[in-house]
């Protein structure tokens, strides 16, 4: 029976025991999608990463949820680069490719930072006091309507007008997957306020109609600088803290140039490494 290694590492982890946990299996070699898609739910983790050779790259990522494929997402990304770059010893300065495409990363004084893909924005075709309600909050809770951002995974961001907005948000399910809704089966939305350059956030979305929270988002971080780029907040240094409501802390550090060049970085922690057996087709 086949085997595959994978390792558990947390992302985004000021702690051991913070972060957002990832599972990472360093040789894919010989795996189908299916066989990946049916791993990650065995997983069971919000995301598991595959890795494949790239002849232009480090490595080559392939992304799943317990549900679907994804094109990118930044606390994967992270997590597969700390391993790789501590299995391989890799240089401080290395590249790996991803479905959205190819993500530039450095490594420096124990932190990873990935460069996001160029940003675009569209309207979200929802109200401020329609946002509002789906989140539990009133209309005044938030400043303006919500807008889709797609720094290579699109999602809904959500701008709140203060701290304890973010972290009163209770979702209304019904709500949420409709209004939310990026499309079938996927809604998803991302809560942010920002004071003297720390950024309290929280990413809200949809499974079987249980609305459930992710406790650290290198993608919809991601996003967020990409909406400071295009809407003049650039350049700036923040602080990103994510994860309170659900008592996973996570910490991420964004970056925008001047000439609006995002960054998303974090710390990641090792914590275990085991053995995976697939069964061969009968």
């Amino acid at each position: 029976m086949p085997s595959y290694r994978y390792h558990l590492v947390n992302v985004f982890a000021e702690t051991p025991f913070g972060g957002n946990p990832l599972a990472v299996f360093p040789d894919a070699s010989g795996l189908d999608t299916a066989t990946m898609q049916a791993i990650a739910c065995q997983m069971n983790l919000s995301e598991t990463v595959f890795v494949f050779p790239a002849p232009t790259a480090a490595a080559a990522l392939r992304i799943f949820t317990p549900r679907h494929e994804l094109p990118f997402a930044g606390h994967p990304t992270l997590g597969s680069a700390a391993v790789l770059h501590r299995l391989h010893g890799l240089p401080d300065a290395f590249s790996l490719v991803t479905q959205a495409g190819t993500i530039p990363i450095v490594h420096q004084a124990g932190r990873f930072t990935l460069t996001a893909p160029q940003a675009s924005q569209r309207s979200a075709n929802l109200s401020q006091a329609a946002a509002a309600e789906m989140l539990g909050l009133a209309e005044e809770d938030l400043l303006g309507p919500p807008v889709w951002l797609n720094a290579g995974s699109e999602q809904m961001l959500v701008r709140a007008a203060s701290r304890a907005a973010v972290l009163r948000a209770r979702p209304e399910p019904l709500f949420f997957r409709v209004r939310a809704q990026l499309y079938e089966g996927r809604s998803v939305a991302y809560l942010w306020h920002v004071a003297e350059n720390v950024a309290t956030v929280r990413l809200f979305y949809d499974q079987h109609g249980v609305v459930l929270e992710d406790p650290g988002t290198g993608s919809a971080c991601a996003n967020l600088g990409g909406w400071c780029a295009l809407n003049g907040l650039a350049p700036l240094s923040w602080r990103v803290e994510q994860g309170e409501a659900i008592g996973r802390p996570n910490v991420l550090y964004l970056d925008v140039s001047a000439e609006g060049v995002v960054t998303v970085g974090g710390k990641v922690w090792p914590v275990g490494e085991g053995v995976l057996f697939v069964p061969e087709p009968a």
